[in-house]
């Protein structure tokens, strides 16, 4: 059965509503107030929750105090990408990267690597594009070399990464085909396992993940691609342990969507035993047309309140990490956002669980609400 819009349904409404969190029991009869915080509700039921991060705005006080009071998880949005760090041949400047993770470091939070390999030309240092033919010599072992060096540089300059985004984006979202990568070109298919396989050499403790876009709409190709991708992948013996599933949700609001193919999708991962990562939640509402910031707000939350009650329903999913946690500083109104995925009528979207202001929108408590009544990891 296809559903199709926004799951505006009464249930939904209701349960933003901050007493909609349900209170704890810590005996028969004993209630106790609910945790505070996103990461404090999330860990009440064995997850964990956090959040992408620019360095520089953890220049800002008010909001650095968000992260540390909501957040257990930070990711980079950039910083570890290879384009970011090696922007230059031979050059690499890591001191961005080792900012954020001295953050993580002060209030005992887990960082993520973001990413080792992104399958994308636009993604990749502009100098390995413009070496491409003596890079693919000798079946691409200069490039194979270089991708040694880049994820044995990773390992040993940022240890204390936890998880590491081995793969991110390998497919085109439409079709479900491997993307037309430098990767691709020279390697084929094979950079996906070597991408798994130097990650496990250099950080065996590390968690190793399949980063995309999968989502809950119509066309089943993509996640169809992902799921055959990854049991092959598994046969061969590549070492991928978790699937992160981006959740830009915002490319799926107010148009149709696929519960049953959602639910289906997550419980084959399940099957296959990949741990789940909800690695970039946000929600773009470009696709509203309605200009009042309130409407706009109550829609968005329920819709993210719907995705979050099936995907958090499913046990292997581990944490939730938004991309961004307010849209003070939301990626989705930025100079470099595509201008084709902004709002028509021109108004900055309201993607993040905060405002612009640091205070709590209906998304806050539809996340809060959905990681409460989830099942007990």
């Amino acid at each position: 059965m296809k559903d199709h819009g926004p799951p505006l349904s009464r249930r939904h409404m209701l349960s933003l509503t901050a007493g909609a969190i349900p209170a704890l029991s810590c005996a028969p009869g004993l209630a106790v107030a609910p945790p505070s915080g996103l990461d404090a509700i999330a860990r009440s039921r064995g997850l964990r929750f956090g959040t992408a991060v620019s360095p520089t705005h953890l220049d800002d006080p008010a909001f650095a105090q968000l992260i540390v009071r909501e957040c257990s998880v930070l990711t980079a949005e950039n910083n570890f990408k290879w384009k970011y760090l090696e922007a230059k041949e031979g050059q690499r400047n890591p001191a961005k990267a080792l900012r954020v993770l001295r953050f993580a470091s002060r209030h005992r939070m887990s960082p993520r690597g973001h990413t080792f390999v992104w399958n994308q030309d636009d993604r990749v240092p502009g100098w390995l594009i413009t070496n491409e033919a003596a890079l693919a010599q000798k079946g691409g072992a200069p490039l194979i070399a270089l991708m040694n060096d880049h994820a044995r540089y990773l390992a040993t300059t940022f240890p204390q990464i936890e998880s590491w985004d081995c793969v991110n984006e390998a497919f085109v979202v439409q079709s479900g085909q491997l993307k037309n990568s430098i990767y691709t070109r020279i390697l084929g298919m094979g950079f996906f396992d070597l991408a798994f396989q130097l990650m496990a050499q250099y950080a065996p403790h590390a968690q190793r993940v399949y980063n995309g876009n999968m989502s809950w709409e119509q066309n089943p190709d993509h996640r169809n691609a992902v799921l055959r991708v990854l049991e092959q992948a598994l046969k061969r013996g590549v070492p991928v342990n978790a699937i992160g599933i981006q959740s830009h949700l915002g490319n799926t609001l107010g148009r149709g969507r696929d519960e049953r193919a959602w639910n289906r999708f997550l419980a084959e991962l399940d099957a296959m035993g990949m741990t789940v990562l909800i690695t970039e939640l946000d929600c773009a509402d470009r696709h509203l047309s309605d200009r009042e910031p309130a409407r706009r707000d109550a829609e968005i939350a329920a819709f993210v309140k719907g995705y979050l009650d099936i995907t958090l329903s499913h046990r292997n999913v581990s944490q939730i990490i938004c991309w961004g946690l307010s849209d003070r500083y939301s990626n989705l109104n930025r100079d470099s956002y595509p201008t084709k995925s902004r709002r028509p009528d021109g108004l900055p979207m309201r993607g993040n669980p905060f405002d612009d202001a640091l205070r709590p929108k209906p998304l806050y408590d539809a996340i809060a609400a959905a990681i409460a009544a989830c099942p007990v990891r």
